[in-house]
């Protein structure tokens, strides 16, 4: 089946994306969080350190390496879905499939479990861009005394650069201000399709295809689990489901492997 090879864990590090953007700053700005809240906050930047590292082994094939900063990563934060999600990998990558599902079996229930945190993390996250914006527009306001006060456009043209570009930056953060609120509490596309390559070696294929359709509905353009879906259909004789699937997949801008579009095609 078809895998994420060196950048299977990219999804589920999108998944950390606003934990990322929350712990630039420090822990001390933070507002209207509970000292319980910042300590699980600093906890989490200690683990993700470990998980990176994590991924950039494995994409290395450094199994071994990988899986003790899975662990250590677990050591700070027992809960934290996305270092089980490595441990799954690693035990796939290994041929320990049973020893994987379990893990990513875990880590489907942690990623419930830690949802409220990554509510408090955005909503700390938009607090800290309000901020810059606020002295973005302080900067605009200091700068344009600074011209006004200069007499001649040598003096002026520099600080007028600075004032346009800090224009773009706070256009910038308007942007990011009115994006809508990333769905957290939904299982990130990544998780499915790792359980399913698992269960797919366990030739547990009817649960894999149920793991795939799940990975393509919360994200429909994941190109490796579309491809397994229609894979597994074509597979069962479907034909019908197959070309349905095939269609689906194409119009969500899906390229599907050549050598099994072809095989379809020619049996239609």
């Amino acid at each position: 089946m078809k895998r994420t090879g060196k950048n299977t864990l990219q999804a589920a590090a999108l998944a950390s994306i606003v934990f990322g953007l929350l712990l630039a700053a420090p822990l001390a700005a933070q507002k209207d969080f509970s000292q319980s809240e910042k300590e699980m906050l600093a906890k989490y930047k200690q683990a993700r350190a470990h998980f990176l590292k994590g991924g950039e082994n494995l994409k290395k094939g450094r199994l071994d390496k990988a899986e003790k900063d899975a662990d250590n990563s677990l050591g700070i934060l027992p809960r934290y879905a996305d270092a089980r999600l490595l441990k799954a990998e690693i035990g796939y990558q290994r041929g320990r499939y049973e020893e994987a599902l379990t893990e990513i079996t875990i880590a489907k229930d942690d990623f419930v479990t830690v949802k409220d945190l990554y509510a408090f993390s955005y909503q700390d996250y938009l607090e800290r861009l309000r901020e810059q914006r606020d002295d973005l527009e302080n900067y605009i306001k200091d700068m344009s005394t600074n011209v006004s006060d200069k007499g001649s456009s040598q003096g002026r043209n520099p600080a007028q650069a600075a004032i346009g570009k800090a224009r773009q930056d706070i256009a910038e953060i308007d942007r990011k201000l009115h994006e809508p609120i990333p769905q957290t509490m939904e299982i990130p596309a990544e998780f499915h399709y790792i359980h399913g390559n698992i269960l797919f070696k366990l030739k547990r294929f009817a649960e894999a295809r149920d793991q795939y359709q799940a990975a393509v509905k919360a994200n429909p353009r994941h190109a490796n689990a579309w491809n397994n879906l229609i894979s597994i259909h074509f597979a069962s004789g479907d034909q019908a489901g197959t070309l349905r699937l095939l269609e689906e997949a194409e119009t969500n801008g899906v390229q599907v492997n050549e050598k099994l579009k072809q095989a379809i095609l020619e049996k239609k």
